[in-house]
């Protein structure tokens, strides 16, 4: 893991952390806070078998969806999403060559204390937001700000690699 840089935007000075995680890593640290969460659900049930139950309520509650857009261009691919999801200062963005999370608080919900306590995310949870790229990226070359309401990526493609060392690995 490393940091690659962290940016920082006008907006109340907000900074956004942005680290190189492999991909492996991102989904093992996301699958342990479901893990953590689904266990939570059990015990405050207090009783009874419903391990796919728990988990799936784990999983929604952390795996948000996350309005997402992308495009390519030129030597970069741009990814754009909702940044109004999240509690100013505590979004962090995990790269990996083929794989992008972003993750943070949310932030709180003025209707919140009308739901059930089981149904609504809490406060110390991080959410996440995986994007499976359809490209190769450098993870050491992202650049991210926050434009308004959205966070703005933009991931460099990563060097083409040259024929002939493709053809020798192939051999």
């Amino acid at each position: 893991m490393r940091l690659v840089g962290e940016v920082k935007h006008s907006r109340a000075g907000e900074k956004l952390n942005i680290v190189v995680v492999e991909a492996e890593e991102q989904a093992r640290r996301i699958h342990e806070a479901v893990k953590r969460r689904a266990f939570e659900i059990f015990e405050k049930r207090g009783t009874g078998s419903h391990e796919q139950e728990d988990w799936r309520q784990a999983e929604s509650a952390l795996l948000r969806p996350i309005c997402i857009g992308r495009m390519a261009v030129d030597d970069s691919f741009w990814v754009s999403a909702d940044a109004t999801n999240f509690q100013e200062g505590t979004i962090n963005i995990w790269v990996a060559a083929r794989r992008l999370t972003i993750c943070g608080m949310p932030r709180p919900k003025q209707q919140a204390s009308a739901l059930s306590p089981s149904s609504s995310v809490r406060q110390e949870e991080v959410m996440f937001r995986q994007v499976t790229l359809p490209i190769e990226i450098d993870p050491f070359s992202v650049t991210a700000c926050i434009n308004g309401k959205f966070l703005e990526i933009r991931l460099k493609k990563a060097p083409a690699k040259p024929a002939q060392a493709t053809r020798a690995a192939a051999a």
